[in-house]
């Protein structure tokens, strides 16, 4: 099977696109080459390279010729700039994902896996979240990844396209760094570096947090799925912040104080997921516990932190 993966060089799709050519699927990926150290990672594999947007719709077109699937995860992710830069948001999240809604339906790619997020959820009502959760998202981001959600729905309803839909909760793991960074890869570098770990709030704010590499197994089971579903992808599990902070400082044997400041406006005090859909449905199991994810992390981050 030949697979096109949009942002396949970036955190998330890095390992989507390693997993996929390992189990010996044909991968191309698509990505705007904003992740160079990852797309350097992709060449070694010899996995075929396209530098393109996703706005790019002829692109996208020419590239799609023989391609049986496509996993698409480009987009635009940081939730405060997105606040800053609404239409921008649109313009990707929303037009890239209708470029490739379209694409597939011309060309007769009859399989999708669209990349959502939790964030459509908004103030859980309910513990823990399940897929028939009110949306309500509370970010322009959210609000645009809703969209994607809609326009899926619409495309199988109105064309019978087979879509698969994951509501990706906190992803961590290795190549997790910079601006869109997670609490997780932030409380490590700090660490690292003996740094305050900063938490907004007492720190029993829960979150469910996923191995990238359990996410990734998420998206390969996804390949064998038809019709139009929707999944939540997490571990199932609450964690507090607090209890991050400290299994890290313990790793690490970081002499790191955690320091708090005040609660941020529009935190969500507790999330997770019920994935018992995506058990069922998808045979989705996240196998990494979490101690063994953070060690993963802190190999990569101490690694790639010496060496940059």
């Amino acid at each position: 099977m030949r697979v096109l993966i949009t942002g396949g060089a970036g955190f998330i799709g890095y390992h989507v696109s390693t997993l996929l050519a390992k189990k010996r699927y044909d991968v191309v990926v698509m990505d705007n080459g904003s992740r160079s150290s990852f797309l350097i990672e992709l060449k070694k594999q010899g996995i075929e390279l396209i530098t393109a947007d996703v706005r790019d719709i002829y692109t996208l077109w020419d590239i799609t010729e023989k391609v049986d699937a496509i996993i698409h995860l480009a987009a635009l992710i940081d939730v405060e700039e997105s606040s800053r830069k609404p239409l921008l948001y649109h313009e990707v999240n929303v037009g890239g994902t209708l470029n490739v809604l379209h694409v597939a339906l011309k060309r007769r790619i009859n399989h999708l896996v669209i990349a959502s997020s939790a964030a459509v959820y908004g103030e859980p009502v309910s513990l823990p979240i399940t897929e028939s959760h009110p949306l309500n998202p509370l970010s322009v981001y959210g609000a645009t990844k809703l969209f994607c959600e809609i326009y899926s729905r619409i495309y199988n309803q109105m064309y019978n396209l087979s879509v698969i839909v994951l509501r990706i909760f906190n992803v961590y793991g290795p190549g997790q760094r910079g601006r869109y960074s997670g609490v997780i890869s932030r409380f490590i570098e700090n660490a690292l570096n003996n740094k305050p770990l900063t938490i907004y709030g007492d720190g029993k704010q829960t979150r469910d947090f996923i191995y990238v590499k359990d996410v990734a197994n998420a998206f390969l089971n996804s390949l064998r799925k038809d019709g139009f579903w929707i999944f939540n992808i997490g571990s199932g599990k609450p964690y507090s912040i607090l209890e991050i902070a400290k299994v890290i400082k313990e790793i690490t044997g970081s002499f790191s104080k955690i320091i708090y400041e005040k609660e941020r406006i529009g935190d969500i005090r507790h999330s997770y997921a019920d994935i018992s859909l995506a058990k069922k449905e998808l045979g989705f199991y996240p196998s990494t516990r979490l101690e063994d994810g953070l060690k993963e992390t802190i190999k990569w981050m101490s690694e790639n932190l010496k060496s940059s």
